[in-house]
């Protein structure tokens, strides 16, 4: 895997973390169709795992409608990538990212903010890479 933060990259590996940045900046604006854009949505096997979740959304409808209720929820969302390491195996990148994110909730105006983890695939396709998959872990403070 290439780390991000001081490794020069390929092209390939440029244009997967750019994908994953777009997706970022896609959710921090809660932008639906820009997230939407960054997904192979016609492929299969779709994981979208969030950290609040006990089980993974595994079909495309299911992804969506989660995101769709985000803004009804969150009121802000920050992150700031730590690092990250991408690895392109021909037409699949593999991602491991690390970061800070905080969400601030609607209701209550309270935030939730702490270092996180995640790991994502994505696979080439006629309009560049598109994830496939997607898993958050939180990192938890230990005793």
């Amino acid at each position: 895997m290439t780390d991000t933060t001081r490794t020069l990259m390929t092209d390939d590996e440029t244009a997967v973390h750019a994908a994953c940045t777009a997706f970022a900046q896609a959710m921090q604006a809660m932008d639906l169709e820009a997230m939407k854009d960054l997904w192979d949505d016609g492929y299969e096997h779709l994981v979208y795992q969030p950290e609040e979740y006990e089980v993974a959304f595994m079909t495309w409808d299911a992804i969506v409608d989660y995101w769709r209720r985000i803004p009804g929820v969150v009121g802000r969302i920050e992150g700031r990538e730590i690092s990250s390491d991408v690895a392109v195996l021909g037409d699949v990148a593999l991602v491991y990212w690390r970061g800070h994110t905080t969400f601030e909730f609607k209701d209550s105006g309270e935030s939730l903010a702490g270092d996180s983890r995640l790991s994502a695939a994505l696979r080439r396709t006629d309009g560049g890479w598109r994830f496939i998959h997607w898993h958050e872990s939180r990192q938890l403070v230990g005793g």
